[in-house]
């Protein structure tokens, strides 16, 4: 007797088919989790109290928000007669925390600074930042700025147009060349083994 186990095409091509489409779906999840990996941001302005002024920026997550994102800073004089700054561009550095600096420099005084941050993270920040004059004692600034999730606070675009139903189309397209080949080869194996005479 024969030790071979026979294999059934039609629970083959089942195996085939199931592992595609877990296959599929794990794609489908995978492309899926970016769009709310990151969740909220922390924002922190920081000045030396001498006149430089710059944040850094992470998401909640931790890693540091270096993804393109405009970002501009007005500051407008607490006291006295110093004309407003800004709105002005600050630059992204692509360090670990996510860092953005103003180029100019505040004069002595004391200062409401406004920060406000483009996609993908959409969020305002807000600080009294004294600049010290001459020879007085600066007193350096940190002010942290929590930043709630919203539909763009993560490095992912949303598909437009019906182009998220695309994975399901392939899917769909999939199973029917499988069956296709399937009903083919059940067919084929009809005609080849035509069934045998009863004894």
């Amino acid at each position: 007797m024969s030790g071979r186990v026979a294999v059934r095409p039609a629970a083959v091509l089942a195996g085939l088919l199931a592992g595609l489409l877990a296959g599929l779906l794990a794609g489908l999840l995978v492309g899926a989790a970016p769009a709310a990996a990151h969740g909220g941001a922390t924002v922190t302005i920081h000045s030396d109290g001498r006149g430089s002024v710059w944040i850094t920026a992470q998401w909640q997550d931790g890693h540091p928000i270096n993804e393109p994102t405009p970002v501009t800073l007005t500051a407008t004089p607490a006291g006295g007669t110093a004309a407003p700054v800004g709105p002005a561009t600050l630059r992204q550095t692509g360090d670990e925390r996510g860092t953005q600096t103003y180029t100019g420099t505040l004069d002595p005084g004391s200062w409401r600074v406004s920060i406000d941050l483009g996609a993908p993270v959409d969020g305002h920040c807000q600080a009294l930042v004294p600049v010290a004059a001459g020879a007085a004692s600066p007193a350096p600034v940190e002010v942290a700025c929590l930043v709630p999730a919203t539909a763009t606070s993560a490095p992912a675009e949303t598909s437009t147009g019906g182009g998220g139903l695309l994975p399901l189309w392939i899917t769909a397209g999939l199973l029917a060349v499988a069956g296709a080949g399937f009903l083919v080869y059940r067919r084929r194996r009809g005609v080849q083994d035509p069934p045998r005479p009863g004894r």
